[in-house]
């Protein structure tokens, strides 16, 4: 798994997708913090512009009631003794009023009423639910005149009074679902006072106020007094509980009001993006193209890139396993990528051009070093068959000189036949017992001889002269004047264990065997490469190595102190029908695998 993981970072693939998703994390990280920056910025803007607004605001509401004290004081402190004494005499006189001083406080108040800058109303209170003196503004519907002519002759203002003068502010009462700010002064049994509708308040912020922003009063209780907006936004709820509940979507900016409470302005944060400048604009837009264009470049990359490159190696790895033609490319690609196919082309065209020329010398080299090996195989028999039929010339056996001889030219022709290297089972076996019928005529009563031949493996091409120089050998050191000569052969098919097929040859004598010190001698000799005096045996095993690429196709070993030596030979079988022939015309470049010659 660690190995696979190397190998997958070592892929220009994977770098290539690593190195891009780090670049364009690293851009969008820029990207999305540059965005957050800008919002923030103008958000913190939005903020600042409200704050001044409502600065401007509050200053003219905090105006607006200076002014509506101060006319009240200044009713209070001209008509305060004359009230007073008027209510006295009001009580007094069994509740019968002076119409004439009535006048006097009506025109009072009426002077400050008369003005541009004056409150909603103004009220002169006699005795509390006896004699209310009240005049209001054009502002005020008469609904609520009705509504508050009530409320006010009922009112204990006494009590409004301290608490004004406790907290310096002006009280909030709520009159038939309208609230209105009041400020009263009492004086003995008469008190005055002036009030404003708290939507008049607003008046000016209503004229001014954009569809993206909303105004707001509350009392020092968080009770909403009134909104102004230009949106639809309807807000019932206390101050906490509103931005709880649209904190998500909108800002709020509040700024207090000395005399009852605070002002708020409630901004939707949707204009914070409509605050953006065209060129952040423009960066949010690339940004988001961005996330559509790269993912199609990474397409075209994977597609006219990465795509031939991988095809390029899964070509090479099919040549690697032995294709002699490098594939086409599935489509077309750019013009260097094909210049690179036709260049891999040439290039497998000339390696295998190269490798064939090789494989060609390789066989060549094979053979003739097969070649020489069989010429050092053949003369241990010529001398002795000369010697044999002079011997017979002269114990006049012309019968038999006769034999000897057409045996003999068998032999050779055998020997000499087409430069063959590969003959079957069946030629070789017979050509054997050639050999062993000259040996009779020179031995006469000495040999016994034997043969097992499994008739499936007749068809089986062997080297030639293989069993031969293994039955000659048992001739030159088993045989001894006198005694009898036995020798057995057995040839038979076997299979291995993995379905595999070869041939057994196996030839036996009754001579003395092998000596232990000279096999190992001779397996010593052989893994050095130094044939010393062990020729004959020595070119076979390194024919067989040649022939089958194995080097533990010959076993030499002795049967004991009633068998004599014992050689074992496997020949591979890679096609019983159709056995491996190594011929003059079979000496094909096709063909190396089955003749299996380096």
């Amino acid at each position: 798994m660690k190995r696979k993981y190397l190998f997958r970072n070592r892929s220009i693939v994977f770098r290539l997708y690593t190195q891009i998703t780090v670049i364009l994390v690293i851009l969008f990280a820029a990207l999305l913090l540059s965005n957050i920056y800008s919002l923030q910025v103008v958000q913190n803007h939005i903020v600042s512009n409200s704050e001044h607004t409502l600065a401007i605001y509050t200053e003219s509401i905090h105006n607006n009631l200076d002014i509506y004290a101060k006319d009240l004081m200044e009713v209070f402190e001209n008509q305060a003794d004359f009230a007073r004494d008027y209510g006295e005499q009001y009580i007094r006189s069994g509740h019968e009023g002076d119409y004439f001083k009535e006048m006097r406080l009506i025109n009072a108040l009426k002077s400050k009423m008369t003005n541009n800058y004056a409150s909603d109303g103004m009220f002169v209170q006699i005795a509390r639910d006896e004699r209310l003196l009240t005049l209001f503004g054009n502002r005020i519907n008469s609904s609520n005149k009705l509504a508050l002519s009530d409320f006010l002759k009922h009112q204990n203002w006494r009590d409004i009074q301290i608490q004004d003068h406790k907290e310096g502010q002006w009280s909030i009462v709520q009159v038939n679902d309208v609230f209105y700010l009041f400020k009263c002064i009492t004086y003995g049994e008469v008190s005055f006072g002036t009030f404003v509708q708290a939507d008049h308040l607003l008046s000016r912020t209503s004229r001014e106020a954009d569809s993206a922003s909303q105004f707001m009063l509350s009392g020092q209780d968080g009770r909403i007094l009134t909104t102004v907006s230009g949106n639809v936004m309807t807000i019932t709820k206390d101050l906490a509980a509103t931005e709880q509940e649209l904190g998500s979507r909108y800002l709020f900016v509040s700024k207090p009001i000395a005399e009852f409470g605070h002002m708020t302005n409630i901004v939707a944060k949707q204009s914070v993006f409509s605050g953006l400048k065209l060129i952040q604009w423009l960066i949010i837009v690339l940004g988001v193209v961005s996330m559509v264009v790269v993912p199609l470049v990474m397409r075209f990359i994977t597609k006219e890139m990465l795509r031939p490159i991988l095809e390029l190696v899964r070509a090479a790895k099919e040549v690697e396993k032995g294709q002699t033609l490098f594939p086409p490319p599935s489509r077309e690609y750019s013009l260097e990528f094909m210049k690179l196919f036709h260049a891999f082309q040439s290039m497998v065209h000339e390696i295998t051009h190269l490798k064939i020329q090789s494989y060609e010398e390789k066989i060549e080299k094979s053979r003739a070093e097969l070649k020489v090996l069989q010429m050092q195989i053949r003369p241990h028999f010529y001398l002795n068959a000369i010697s044999t039929i002079s011997s017979l010339t002269y114990q006049n056996r012309n019968e038999e000189i006769r034999r000897m001889i057409q045996m003999l030219s068998q032999h050779l022709r055998y020997m000499f036949k087409a430069e063959q290297m590969l003959v079957s089972i069946d030629e070789e076996m017979g050509h054997v017992e050639n050999y062993i019928r000259m040996q009779e005529i020179r031995y006469p009563d000495q040999i016994f001889y034997m043969t097992d031949l499994e008739a499936a493996a007749g068809d089986i091409r062997i080297p030639q002269l293989l069993i031969q120089t293994f039955v000659e050998n048992c001739f030159k050191h088993a045989l001894t004047y006198g005694e009898m000569l036995s020798i057995f052969i057995r040839v038979h098919m076997e299979r291995t264990a993995d379905d595999g097929a070869y041939v057994q040859i196996v030839i036996e004598d009754n001579g003395e065997g092998f000596p232990q010190a000279w096999l190992q001698q001779f397996q010593t000799s052989i893994r050095a490469g130094d044939e010393g005096e062990h020729v004959g045996i020595a070119n076979i095993h390194k024919t067989l190595q040649l022939l089958y690429k194995q080097d533990n196709l010959l076993v030499l070993s002795s049967g004991g102190e009633s068998s004599g030596a014992k050689i074992e030979i496997r020949i591979p079988v890679s096609n019983e029908t159709n056995p491996v022939s190594i011929s003059e015309s079979s000496m094909r470049v096709g063909e190396l695998n089955e003749v299996h010659v380096d």
